[in-house]
């Protein structure tokens, strides 16, 4: 078995940015037990599957392709907000806002669900919010102050293009979890819209 996930990744100017907001938090807020998200494995998840058999995976990954397929050409997103799950008072997640201004990132991800659907693979309960989770907060009770630093923050904005769609593994291991790329699948034309 294996954990896996599909998602679409951010440019390194956007993790650039990311990775500038979560250490000035680290830096202001160096004693919380914070699970800081390290910059390299920020992505924005399309869906979660968790521990998948090879005949999962095998159904996720035509799945992927024919979604990868239906999507005609690159699209923009815009990484410019901050926020929290579920809210402000009860937050356990930061994370920061993703703009859809075309749509086409949605579009996708309902294309994904479709496609699992049709191979057997259940559809997502939640709705679908683009977000990049960059801290889970082990002591909701006791950041406060962190929470509100964070959604006051002013977090310039970033463009980035999307190409493909990525198959990840994430492996569990003592010093938190590795992600390793399974397979990629870009877009059927890489012209934008």
């Amino acid at each position: 078995m294996k954990r896996i996930f599909v998602a679409v990744d951010i440019s390194e100017e956007a993790r650039r940015q990311a990775a500038a907001h979560i250490e000035n938090l680290k830096k202001q807020f160096p004693r919380l037990r914070v699970g800081w998200e390290r910059p390299e494995k920020l992505h924005l998840t399309l869906k979660f599957l968790g521990d998948t058999d090879d005949w999962r995976l095998a159904n996720l990954t035509e799945a992927v392709e024919s979604a990868a397929a239906r999507q005609i050409s690159n699209f923009k997103l815009q990484v410019s907000s901050t926020g929290v799950f579920p809210n402000q008072r009860r937050a356990r997640v930061l994370w920061l806002g993703v703009i859809d201004g075309s749509g086409n990132l949605r579009k996708l991800n309902e294309t994904l669900e479709n496609e699992c659907a049709a191979r057997g693979l259940a559809r997502e309960q939640r709705d679908f919010k683009a977000h990049l989770t960059i801290a889970r907060l082990r002591e909701p009770e006791k950041s406060g102050s962190l929470i509100e630093a964070h959604l006051r923050q002013n977090f310039e904005a970033v463009d980035f293009e999307i190409s493909e769609i990525v198959i990840y593994e994430s492996e569990l291991l003592p010093q938190g979890s590795r992600y390793k790329i399974v397979s990629k699948h870009a877009f059927d034309s890489i012209s934008e819209n």
